[in-house]
């Protein structure tokens, strides 16, 4: 249930939505509040995610109860730390007495002599005025009968005089009477610490008299930390809470709504017993829609974009509704009217943050992850003052997430809001200092060898390198960084940032510049070696065009692109266009490289491979020779290169029933691409399914199966379950299956085939 005004003219409130995990906690404290010693149930979150509306539901619940209630009603009263003067231990307790006296005629006996006490030791030569005493404090009825109040004799005369005054104050002197007359001797600190305990008494003998319960709320609890979260033991802000709480056993709820969790087992590991803490999560996006439609925003793309950039927190909603309900008066609101996130959030949420921890979370803001170590780095680097042993308490703000691998993060709102409203000049120094730490974990990086740490370092360096370089230095170190990843296969990562890199570049450049020709031919060849022949074929087709608009018709870029093209082409069995394409290549590779360049080689070995497939074998087997000589005295014996033709040729050799020759080349072709690409790449599993089909193909079954297994083993993990080398594979088990009379599993890898295919 949301609840907002349906009236223009009115204030916009933060919306409660009736979650029902919270309510259910609240029934249950209060069901279950005699059977603890004590009980605490919190409620944390960001500031605006809509705590303080829950405290007001709750009440309301509470309200409904007495209302209804024919027997025991609930005593409860709220107090907010957002009002400064309640952070005072003395004036919280002032204030809830007052208010529970009020509503519930609730007498604080010990608490106000206790209080009284402590004021005249400090101030002995001013006298105590009745008026300054509501008309049923105990203090005031003292005056009325001593006219002076004098912590020497009083506290016996107080327990004197009650003889003489109602009936109620005779049972409290004689329960407190060691209580109160121990006051007089007491410093005035040592008053001043027990008073918690004194109003404690007052309220746990209402309770006990009258067999009620209570539930006191406590607001905005992160506000008694403010300016002094970094003095003392973060504990010791509350220490007379707690001591307030456990002078009061069973029959009292304390309700805490705060940005944090409570640390009190950091104390005493009981506490652990007694808190119940709730995190209050985002606003569910069918809640957030309810209520910008009952607040009169209709327009589907204002909706979608005030919901996306909310984060689920209300006070967004709240105030995203104020401003547009100030731009409807003088035109029509647009999305782009709500891009920049409301100053009330970014002061909201650091309100109650000393200077260190702001300019502290303001670096932080600009990673979108880091670690303990990278926090270090961060703070010593950047001078925000912050102790870096202080790493645990600052990431205990309900903003902050760390995950049971040390992975933290910040709440996305309170992150875009930091970014916003910082010096900019700060927060491109922090990007460019993020892009620099990344990149240096890329050097040198040996395919064989990528972790998924490695990943991660090239995904955040990348997002930092669109924060910090110029669109044409992006490109070129986009190409530069991502080459290992792109030659160990790791396609399905760099896809999506080299479609960003293109859209960049076109956006910046236009569509007819060098740079992007070359990203719409390594996309292109990203989808190729994916699978996705119908996304790769514009790109190459783009790829060429633009090339050739902007290079000269005999560039080897040009010829790359066409041999590119010609390749994907012959893979979707179009030989008739791959062929003119593969030709103008090798003519432009021989006359621009020379005849034995290792390109001409490559473009040979393309063409080769569709005389091949045409079933023409004399004009392959010439072109594969000739590529082998070439790549044999222009490259290192363990080049892949090398491992790409001679894999090729021995397939030819099988092909044509040539199997002495082609044994010891698949043995090769193995070693090399296993010792250079390592056991998990696409590259070995083509070499693997090969000599699979070579055994297949002379009867030896049993060789044949592992070697089709770990192809497809290795098919499915990199490339992916639906690719077409993976039905290639499976066809090809579902082939050997046959062979060996194993028919049920053949049905099982055939209906694979067809199910991908």
């Amino acid at each position: 249930m949301s609840i907002c005004p349906t009236n223009f003219d009115e204030k916009v409130e933060c919306p409660f939505v009736d979650r029902k995990e919270f309510i259910e906690a609240f029934d249950k404290a209060f069901q279950n509040i005699d059977l603890k010693d004590y009980s605490i149930l919190v409620y944390y979150g960001v500031a605006g995610i809509g705590k303080t509306s829950l405290r007001k539901e709750l009440s309301t619940l509470l309200k409904k109860h007495n209302e209804s209630a024919f027997h025991m009603k609930i005593i409860w009263t709220s107090i907010d730390f957002a009002t400064e003067q309640y952070r005072q231990p003395y004036k919280f307790l002032e204030v809830l007495s007052s208010q529970l006296r009020q509503k519930y005629d609730i007498k604080f006996n010990s608490f106000d002599v206790a209080l009284a006490t402590y004021w005249k030791k400090v101030n002995p030569h001013i006298p105590l005025v009745k008026e300054n005493y509501s008309e049923d404090s105990i203090v005031r009825d003292v005056l009325d009968i001593c006219n002076e109040f004098v912590p020497v004799n009083l506290i016996p005369n107080v327990l004197n005089l009650a003889k003489s005054l109602p009936e109620l104050y005779q049972k409290w002197a004689l329960k407190r009477k060691e209580d109160i007359s121990r006051l007089s001797d007491l410093e005035p600190a040592e008053i001043d610490e027990l008073l918690p305990v004194y109003w404690a008494y007052d309220l746990a003998d209402h309770l006990q008299n009258t067999s009620e319960s209570a539930v006191i709320f406590i607001d905005t609890y992160e506000a008694l930390w403010e300016k002094e979260r970094d003095i003392g033991s973060f504990n010791d802000r509350d220490k007379w809470l707690r001591k307030l709480i456990e002078n009061i056993q069973k029959s009292c709820l304390w309700i805490i709504c705060g940005r944090e969790t409570l640390r009190w087992e950091e104390v005493d590991e009981d506490w652990e017993n007694y808190l119940d803490q709730h995190k209050i999560e985002k606003l569910p996006e069918k809640d957030s829609l309810d209520l910008l439609k009952r607040c009169g925003i209709t327009e589907e793309d204002i909706q979608k974009a005030l919901i996306e950039s909310s984060e689920g927190v209300p006070y967004y909603l709240e105030l995203s509704i104020e401003t547009y309900r100030k731009i409807k008066k003088k035109k029509q609101p647009a999305p782009e009217d709500f891009a920049k996130v409301p100053d009330g959030i970014f002061y909201r949420f650091v309100k109650y943050l000393d200077r260190e921890e702001k300019e502290t979370l303001k670096v932080l803001s600009v990673p979108r992850y880091w670690n303990r170590e990278l926090f270090e780095i961060l703070i010593e680097k950047f001078n925000t003052g912050y102790p870096v042993t202080s790493f645990s308490e600052l990431h205990s703000f309900s903003f902050m997430d760390i995950d049971d691998k040390g992975k933290c993060s910040m709440h996305q709102l309170i992150r875009k809001s930091l970014q916003e409203y910082q010096d900019q000049y700060l927060k491109k120094k922090v990007h460019n200092f993020m892009l620099n730490y990344y990149s240096n974990q890329l050097k040198e990086l040996d395919i064989k060898s990528i972790t998924p740490e490695h990943e991660t370092a090239l995904t955040e360096a990348f997002y930092h390198a669109k924060e910090t370089l110029e669109v044409e230095h992006l490109s070129k170190w986009f190409v530069s960084v991502s080459d290992p990843f792109y030659r160990a296969a790791f396609w399905q990562l760099i896809t999506p940032m080299y479609e960003e890199v293109r859209q960049i570049l076109e956006a910046e450049l236009g569509s007819e510049h060098p740079d992007i020709a070359t990203t719409l031919n390594n996309l292109a060849a990203l989808y190729y070696y994916m699978g996705e022949y119908k996304k790769a074929l514009p790109f190459y087709q783009r790829a060429l065009e633009t090339m050739e608009k902007v290079r000269d018709p005999e560039y080897p870029y040009v010829a790359a692109t066409l041999n590119n093209l010609a390749t994907l082409y012959r893979q979707i069995g179009e030989y008739e266009k791959a062929l003119p394409f593969y030709k103008r290549a090798l003519e432009i590779m021989e006359k621009v490289r020379g005849a034995q360049h290792p390109d001409v080689a490559t473009t040979l070995s393309n063409l080769a491979g569709l005389y091949e497939d045409m079933g023409e074998y004399e004009k392959a087997l010439p072109l594969y020779k000739r590529t082998l000589k070439i790549d044999e005295k222009t490259l290192s014996p363990q080049h892949p290169n090398i491992a790409t033709t001679i894999n090729n040729l021995a397939a030819f050799y099988a092909r044509i029933g040539d199997y002495e020759k082609a044994l010891p080349l698949y043995k090769r072709a193995l070693d090399i691409r296993e010792k250079v690409l390592g056991f998990e790449h696409p590259d070995v599993a083509q070499t693997l399914n090969n000599f699979a089909v070579f055994y297949e193909s002379i009867g030896e079954y049993e060789k044949a199966l592992p070697l089709y297994k770990r192809a497809l083993d290795i098919r499915e993990k990199v490339l992916g379950p639906q690719h077409p080398d993976v039905s290639t594979t499976l066809n090809n088990l579902a082939g050997l299956y046959i062979d060996m009379e194993e028919y049920e599993n053949a049905l099982t890898f055939y209906k694979r085939t067809l199910k991908i295919d």
